[in-house]
């Protein structure tokens, strides 16, 4: 049964998602902690060349794990379809949601921040042929301008004058995407078969000389294997393509293309703004905010917003205990932070508690957002009598 808070913060509140790489498993695998390693890589005073190296190694396993699998997304490979039917479902909910919630006042359009750059939520709204603003304009070479957000869309009946709003998925990728490209002009453009994704998984070859990187694998560790290795000319290539691909760096750099740069800072100056608005809710679906740029910006908005309610679904008990040494109750002087974790259940023939199940995109999509709103009655025939 779905919380009451939840259904009222849905029906009377303006509609806010954070989508993190959590919902994209177990299809594709999370950042884990690439960004740790990497930082610690530059501080390093190893020679030029190991640090390549494992920079190259590093590189190597997150496209492999978590980027080069958008092409069979791209294609409808059977691999990726029943995490592609989970994220049709929940915004087929959130849809629903849009056009049968009771407020008048509010708009019919919902925001989907996501950190993700995997391209599984826009394959989903063009699936379901929902109205979606991702930023692009045009047909032949749609161009990215942040002027492009911010709209709202109606229908007009054919032979009447009733007009309707539609609902509306505004996307906004906080961490670019591998379906942008950067044109000759400096401009961001749609890349609607991935090329440079393509492209480099062509460079990625047995003569890229990655060495090995395992779980739980430290930098000192990584760089001992490296000691006696120069990067392969192939594996330069590959560490050049890899690095032209229009997403965060998983650095505290973040991106290296001006455009970029200033595009990341101006989608988050749009999610600082969306959560300063008066009954707002935020739900974060397999986000750990381990983000510190986001994570700042919405520690600032719940003190300043006291009508804003942020709804954190964390995976388990561990990630819900990870999430709240992000934000130590003492900060929170609103106290408009919830962080939700899944059910537990008694094992039986034990004293022990286990979780029911964890929150992937499937269980919420369940047990959350299509309990929402009340099922529509289906009145049967009319029972007569005759006298």
């Amino acid at each position: 049964m779905v919380h009451p808070l939840i259904r009222d913060l849905i029906q009377d509140c303006n509609l806010n998602f954070l989508i993190g790489s959590g919902l994209s498993m177990p299809y594709l695998s999370t950042l884990g902690n690439i960004e740790v390693l990497l930082t610690e890589l530059e501080q390093d005073n190893a020679t030029y060349e190991q640090k390549n190296l494992v920079r190259i190694s590093l590189y190597k396993k997150f496209f492999e794990s978590a980027l080069a699998g958008n092409l069979d997304i791209l294609t409808g490979n059977s691999d990726c379809a029943e995490v592609q039917r989970d994220y049709r479902n929940f915004l087929a909910e959130i849809n629903n949601i849009l056009l049968r919630r009771k407020s008048t006042i509010l708009s019919k359009e919902v925001n989907l921040f996501t950190t993700n750059v995997d391209i599984f939520l826009e394959c989903a709204l063009d699936q379901l042929s929902l109205e979606v603003n991702d930023g692009f304009n045009g047909r032949f070479l749609p161009r990215f301008s942040l002027s492009n957000f911010n709209t709202s869309r109606y229908k007009k009946s054919l032979h009447f004058e009733n007009v309707a709003e539609l609902p509306i998925f505004n996307l906004l990728k906080l961490h670019g995407s591998l379906s942008w490209s950067i044109d000759p002009k400096g401009d961001i453009v749609f890349s609607r078969d991935l090329e440079l994704v393509r492209r480099t998984q062509s460079l990625l070859t047995p003569a890229v000389n990655a060495i090995a990187v395992e779980e739980g694998s430290t930098v000192p560790q990584l760089l001992a294997q490296a000691q006696s290795t120069n990067p392969s000319l192939e594996a330069i290539e590959f560490m050049s393509a890899y690095e032209r691909l229009p997403i965060v760096n998983p650095t505290k750099d973040k991106f290296r293309h001006t455009t970029l740069n200033q595009t990341y800072y101006e989608l988050l100056r749009i999610y600082s703004n969306e959560l300063e608005k008066e009954n707002t809710v935020l739900f974060a679906l397999g986000f750990s905010f381990s983000d510190e740029h986001i994570r700042e910006i919405t520690l600032r908005s719940l003190n300043s917003n006291p009508t804003l309610m942020l709804l954190i679904f964390a995976y388990n008990k561990a990630a819900k205990a990870e999430i709240e040494s992000h934000f130590p109750s003492h900060l929170i002087k609103n106290r408009n932070l919830c962080i939700v974790e899944p059910p537990e259940e008694k094992v039986e023939g034990s004293e022990e508690f286990r979780p029911k199940y964890h929150h992937t995109l499937r269980e919420l999509n369940q047990h959350v957002f299509s309990n929402v709103l009340p099922p529509i009655p289906h009145d049967g025939p009319a029972n007569s009598s005759q006298g």
